[in-house]
Order: structure tokens, then sequence, then C-alpha cells
């Protein structure tokens, strides 16, 4: 005998399933309504990053000295660009306590290369130290569980971050640099 409970259910569902999988395609108006929706809100988000980290993205003229003395002490391979993102989401920093700020890190697995220069608000240079200091602890944990990569995880180690004033100085050696980075960083501070 078959059940008719069971038979009730199969049909219950089959319905549901129909209706939710109709719900799924949507018309047209209502799927442009909400792809327009979803970017405006997306980019009022990223526009308050990128606005408070700076006017322009990944980069503040006044950032150039420092910046291009630590680039020659700690050449850096495969340059990949820090982003108004990556000064968020990788390296924790509060959107409005950078005013501005330059930099770029390797791009290859293995070489923790770094150099980054920022501009803090006024009475926020400590509180992003002690960010980046976060964020090098970190790193060391991800290269210490690789053993292939014990230069890098040594390089991280003895990163060197500094402040003077409002602008703060992270610099991790590349695999290729020979250069004593905390005279290099010490120097590009007080020129």
């Amino acid at each position: 005998m078959i059940n008719r409970t069971k038979i009730a259910s199969l049909a219950v569902c089959a319905i549901l399933s129909a209706a939710v999988l109709t719900g799924c395609g949507g018309s047209s108006a209502s799927s442009s309504t909400a792809s327009s929706a979803a970017p405006a809100a997306s980019s009022q988000a990223a526009s308050s990053v990128v606005s408070s980290a700076a006017a322009e993205e990944n980069g503040a003229s006044d950032l150039d000295g420092i910046y291009n003395a630590l680039l020659q002490a700690d050449p850096i391979s495969n340059q990949f660009e820090i982003a108004a993102m990556n000064i968020e989401y990788d390296f924790g920093l509060q959107a409005e306590d950078v005013v501005s700020y330059k930099g770029v890190k390797s791009n290859d697995n293995g070489d923790a290369g770094l150099v980054l220069v920022i501009e803090a608000a006024d009475g926020k240079a400590e509180d992003i130290a002690n960010q980046l200091t976060a964020y090098q602890q970190d790193q060391v944990a991800f290269y210490g569980n690789y053993a292939e990569f014990a230069q890098a995880q040594s390089n991280v180690e003895n990163a060197v971050i500094a402040y003077k004033d409002n602008r703060v100085v992270m610099a991790i050696a590349s695999n290729e640099c020979t250069a004593d980075l905390d005279s290099a960083v010490d120097s590009a501070l007080n020129s």
C-alpha cells in the first residue's frame, strides 16, 4: 500500500522547490535594480577607505623621498603595489588613521620584502606602528609553517618598524637585500 502522507509530502516538496527556483530567476527589472544597488553600496564602502586612506591610491608625493631611499636600500623583487584595500584588510589599519601611504611588497613566494611609508593622522603614529607590529607577528607565524621559507621568516622577524612625528615606516628585507635596514630607516626618517 502507498502511504498517502508520503505522497502528499513529496508533492509539497516539489511545489516548494519549483517556487524557490522560480524566485531565483526574477524579472529583468528587479535584477537590474538589485545589480545597481549592490555596486552603489560597495562603492560607498570602497570610497570611504580610499578617501580616508589617501587622495591618490598608493602614493603621496610628500612620501617619495623616504620611500625611494628605502627602496634603494631594500630592492623589492616582483613588486606588488600596496592598495587601500591592503592598508585596511592586510595590515589592519583604520582608514581614518592613515592620511596617505606609499608602499610595495614582493609578490614572490618565499620573499617577504616590503617597503611601506605612512603619513599618519595626528596622534596616530604609535597606534599604526603597534598595528604593524601585530602584522609582523602574523607574518612570522605564516612563514613559520613552511620550512622552505626560512629566509623570509627570518627577514620578517627582523623587520624595522619606526616612526617620527606623523611618519611611520615598515621595512622588511627582501631576500636580496644586503643593506642595514635599521640605518636606512633611521636615515630616511631623519632626512
